[in-house]
């Protein structure tokens, strides 16, 4: 079944857990997605790469959509049509009342805690409805 035609297969609270990993960005429903992964889980958890890591800004500066490891296509050849920032979701989450219960932002291997939306290139957050 393909995911963007929803969950409907499954009954409230099947699961403990929900997880998307770096498929958020390529979805054309996401807050159908996201709606409906709380419905099926009590928790849900998303990846996606950071659109506002200071390279990618860097790179729209000076006209050019980003190409970088997190997200490695070309305009004309990606999956990803709605890229978000760490602050994007965390507003997101916010206007849903979702309670997000871990972030975790990072650079390669490394976790970033200092301005996590200029230096992180991927983020990870577990949530559920508030």
């Amino acid at each position: 079944s393909d995911l963007e035609s929803g969950l409907a297969g499954f009954d409230d609270k099947s699961f403990d857990s929900v997880i998307l990993s770096q498929t958020l960005q390529a979805m054309r429903h996401t807050e159908e997605i996201v709606l409906e992964m709380l419905r099926v889980g009590r928790e849900a958890i998303v990846t996606f790469p950071n659109f506002g890591h200071w390279s990618h800004r860097l790179q729209v500066l000076r006209g050019r959509m980003p190409v970088s490891k997190s997200l490695p296509y070309q305009w004309y050849d990606t999956p990803n049509i709605h890229l978000c920032t760490v602050a994007d979701f965390d507003a997101f989450c916010a206007a849903h009342a979702f309670r997000v219960l871990e972030r975790v932002v990072l650079h390669e291997t490394r976790k970033v805690t200092v301005l996590p939306n200029l230096l992180g290139s991927l983020a990870i957050y577990r949530f559920q409805r508030g």
